[in-house]
């Protein structure tokens, strides 16, 4: 392989690797922050996926490895997920599960196509987390 690709490669894998972390973070805030009688199911669905989220995050961290490259730390880091910051009203779900779609959906866009279907099984539980909210 090339070191060209190999580059490629790794840009892409940081920026999934990156992507995971902002979402772990955002999680973990919004999971903690949802105030109102609807907002159970969806705090704790969020604070179950930390743990899947912040695996998906070890694994492309162990893959940026593999191809030669160094994980970065937090200063390397740039906020992107501007949907799934946490809302103005604590009580507004639809929001943050909009903002857990909208970041699901970047994320299959980014992550490498072997893990595209773990990521797919993600986005319905998002868009289910939606649907129960309405």
């Amino acid at each position: 392989m090339s070191d060209n690709k190999k580059d490629e490669i790794q840009r892409e894998l940081t920026t999934a690797y990156w992507m995971e972390m902002e979402t772990v973070m955002n999680y973990v805030c919004n999971s903690v922050n949802l105030d109102g009688v609807r907002a159970e199911e969806v705090k704790n669905a969020l604070a179950t996926d930390v743990q899947e989220e912040l695996g998906h995050a070890q694994t492309l961290a162990r893959r940026i490895r593999e191809f030669g490259g160094t994980v970065p730390g937090i200063l390397a880091f740039s906020a992107t997920q501007q949907m799934l910051q946490p809302a103005a009203e604590a009580s507004d779900l639809l929001s943050v599960i909009k903002g857990v779609i909208d970041a699901a959906d970047a994320s299959i866009r980014q992550i490498p196509h072997d893990q595209q279907d773990l990521r797919r099984r993600g986005l319905r539980n998002a868009r289910h987390m939606h649907h129960c909210a309405r």
